[in-house]
């Protein structure tokens, strides 16, 4: 391809152009300049560092928000006021974008300059009404000088639009409102998110009562759905304060497979028609612990009713290993129970084995069943037992006698079928 010059005679065409090289060359410098400080500004650790990127591109708002994060980390008097100042050249420099003057309100409010922080907090709500950061902020900005009604309906906004600053949202509204509920709900909002991470909250606070209550308030579909997570942490915080029929009740909300669902007063899967689970059972299944002697497992040709029993093998030569196997089962206070099981026995062994019921809440015996021993068809037995005033649950649990010669050899098969628990009022 030809290459064609252009001739340029006069002095003034000179000039110009000689002008406007100069121009390209300026303008290409500021930019370079720009773009070096930039990107120096953003890997900047040091304070001197962000100073230097901000003086050398000192119409780049980014260089003197870095310049201004820096300084407020150090702490020292000094660097606050520069801070601040860096943050205003910021929100100056680049007016219509919100995070700047996001940076500003939340420096001004650091800085304890409410009604500037307000300012520059609604600046940004203008620029950005529907970003959750700008409402939160500005919503807390109101409640901290008293406008509770503007603040209020900001901070719901946030949480509709970011629902991870519920916990935040409880946390200052408990504290604001001295753990006031009907306070707390206006604040947070009346969607079943809210309210779940509220009960779990409430839980935490050792509120039980209130914490179920509003826990049980919850759509049944999204317990078992969407909330089921925080129904799990609800659960175990009931559990760590032995409110077992609250946690009961809530661990058979979320579960989704209703033949796997645990009842009050009533032993799970006694008849053992379900799998049983050698680790991580739930806390009202049947619990196995770890060990070698005895198997456990179900046995489908052995059984008393229906297609299953539970089987366990001995082979023990000093009967020093024991599994154990046990339930937690959730009973009314102050009630009269019978426990209610059916065994067959081929053990040959020194020692018996009973099942007993303790109070879940403080290990009190009361109630054990006959020995058993030997061989033996199938044989029903029946444990009597009542609860305390305060009863919450029992534990069922499988123990073997003391041995007395300290080497007690067991061997053989056991099995047990058809767990059933009865209640009568007193």
């Amino acid at each position: 391809m030809p290459v064609k010059s252009i001739k340029i005679e006069s002095a003034a065409s000179r000039i110009v152009l000689a002008v406007l090289a100069l121009i390209c060359v300026a303008a290409a410098f500021t930019f370079t300049k720009w773009s070096l400080a930039n990107a120096v500004s953003v890997q900047a650790d040091f304070k001197e560092v962000a100073a230097l990127a901000a003086a050398t591109a000192p119409d780049d708002p980014q260089t003197h928000l870095i310049s201004a994060i820096l300084l407020e980390k150090t702490f020292l008097p000094e660097d606050l006021q520069k801070s601040l100042d860096e943050y205003e050249k910021a929100a100056a420099l680049s007016p219509n974008n919100y995070l700047y003057w996001l940076s500003l309100g939340s420096a001004r409010e650091r800085a304890g300059d409410a009604a500037g922080a307000e300012k520059a907090l609604r600046k940004a709500f203008e620029l950005a009404p529907n970003y959750s950061q700008v409402q939160w902020s500005l919503g807390n900005t109101l409640l901290r000088q008293g406008n509770a009604e503007e603040s209020l309906s900001m901070i719901r906004r946030a949480i509709q639009s970011d629902p991870t600053l519920t916990n935040a949202a409880i946390v200052a509204a408990w504290q604001i409102f001295d753990g006031e509920i009907p306070q707390i709900k206006q604040a947070i909002g009346n969607s079943d998110e809210a309210n779940a991470a509220l009960a779990l909250f409430l839980a935490r606070q050792q509120r039980f009562d209130e914490a179920f209550e509003t826990w049980s308030a919850l759509p049944a579909d999204l317990k078992s759905g969407a909330l089921k997570r925080t129904g799990e942490e609800l659960a175990n915080q009931f559990i760590s304060a032995k409110k077992y029929r609250s946690a009961q009740s809530v661990s058979a909300g979320i579960s989704a497979d209703e033949s796997k669902k645990t009842s009050l007063e009533k032993i799970t899967n006694g008849d053992f028609e379900n799998d049983i689970k050698m680790q991580n059972a739930g806390f009202f299944e049947w619990q196995i612990t770890d060990g070698a002697q005895p198997q456990i497992g179900l046995d489908s040709q052995v059984r008393r009713g229906g297609a299953r029993s539970l089987l366990m093998i001995y082979n023990s030569t000093d009967g020093k290993n024991f599994r154990q196997i046990s339930q937690t089962v959730t009973v009314q206070p102050e009630k009269s129970y019978q426990l209610a099981l059916a065994f067959k026995s081929e053990l040959k062994t020194s020692v018996g084995l009973k099942w007993e019921i303790v109070d879940a809440s403080d290990g009190k015996l009361l109630g054990a069943s006959p020995v058993v021993s030997g061989a033996s068809d199938w044989t029903n037995v029946s444990v009597p037992f009542s609860t305390a005033k305060t009863a919450e649950a029992v534990i069922v649990r499988l123990v073997r006698d003391a041995c007395p010669a300290g080497i007690c050899p067991v061997s053989g098969k056991i099995w047990f079928d058809d767990f059933n628990l009865s209640a009568n009022n007193r």
